[in-house]
């Protein structure tokens, strides 16, 4: 089980939250502001966090976009005393799982907890396979890059080479030095290695 995290500036939220969610065999941790939950939370780990939309100083919205910002794998719920539409629909395009109205019915937040545990995992995994990918374009050249990115758009090897104004040959190495240090076989597999990044 990811850790929960619940961040809500009335603590009788919190604590009735916590009270339903222990009920439930949850163990979440609960903090009054975005900065206490930014300050001790584990953001770089598999999470999820269940926010309150209207909070004084940084309100859940703006903490949801910070964490997507930062590539957190934390899954997002957002709540609100008194959501609307428009709010409901802005938290989802900004990446939050769902949007929830107090007082929280218990079965739609069990449902939501367990679509947010696998959303986490994939997040995660996302972030791993970024983290992997940095790295290996870390290792390129600046000239393997821009031969990388024409290869990538399709061209010809008699093109590229012309376009960059080098002999065939050079070209060719440069072009098997990227599919190694990419760890890649065919352009096929680099287009899809680079899609997965996006």
């Amino acid at each position: 089980m990811s850790n929960l995290y619940l961040v809500d500036d009335d603590q009788a939220v919190l604590d009735s939250l916590t009270w339903m969610l222990n009920g439930l065999g949850y163990q979440p941790q609960g903090f009054l502001s975005a900065d206490s939950f930014l300050n001790q939370a584990e953001l770089q780990s598999e999470g999820i966090a269940i926010l309150d939309v209207q909070m004084p100083g940084m309100d859940g919205s703006a903490l949801l976009s910070h964490l997507t910002k930062t590539n957190s794998p934390i899954a997002i719920i957002m709540l609100s005393g008194h959501g609307n539409i428009a709010m409901a629909v802005q938290a989802i395009q900004k990446g939050a799982l769902d949007f929830l109205e107090k007082p929280v019915d218990g079965d739609k937040l069990v449902a939501l907890l367990e679509q947010a545990e696998i959303q986490t995992k994939l997040n995660m995994q996302r972030k791993v396979e970024r983290e992997a990918l940095s790295e290996k374009l870390k290792t390129l050249t600046p000239r393997e890059y821009e031969v990388m990115e024409k290869v990538l758009e399709g061209k010809l090897n008699k093109v590229i080479a012309a376009e960059l104004n080098i002999a065939q040959r050079t070209l060719e190495l440069h072009r098997q030095k990227v599919m190694q240090k990419m760890q890649v076989n065919n352009v096929a597999e680099l287009a899809f290695l680079m899609g997965k990044s996006t």
